[in-house]
C-alpha cells in the first residue's frame, strides 16, 4: 500500500514512466514504449517492492533498448 496523497489512476512520472495506483491502495510502476510503432505497456513491479529511482533506472535501460530497435519486454521474457 501507498501513501501519497495520490487519487486512484495513472500518474506520470516523466519519460513513458507511470505509477498506476488501484482501487486496493496498491500501486504499480508500468512503462509505456513504442516499439516497431506500436506503444507497449510493461510491468516493473509494484511500488512496496520497487523504490522509485529502481523504476526509473528499469524504465531508462527498457527505454533504450527500444530506441535500438529492441523489444524489451521479448528480451525480459529471454532472461
Amino acid at each position: 500500500m501507498i501513501d501519497a496523497g495520490l487519487p486512484i489512476g495513472k500518474h506520470c512520472d516523466g519519460a513513458g514512466l507511470w505509477l498506476y495506483v488501484r482501487n486496493t491502495g496498491g500501486a504499480q510502476w508500468v512503462l509505456r514504449v513504442t516499439v516497431h510503432g506500436r506503444r507497449r505497456e510493461m510491468g516493473l513491479g509494484g511500488v512496496d517492492h520497487m523504490p522509485i529511482d529502481d523504476a526509473r533506472s528499469y524504465a531508462r535501460a527498457y527505454t533504450t533498448i527500444a530506441k535500438r530497435g529492441g523489444d524489451p519486454i521479448e528480451i525480459r521474457k529471454m532472461s
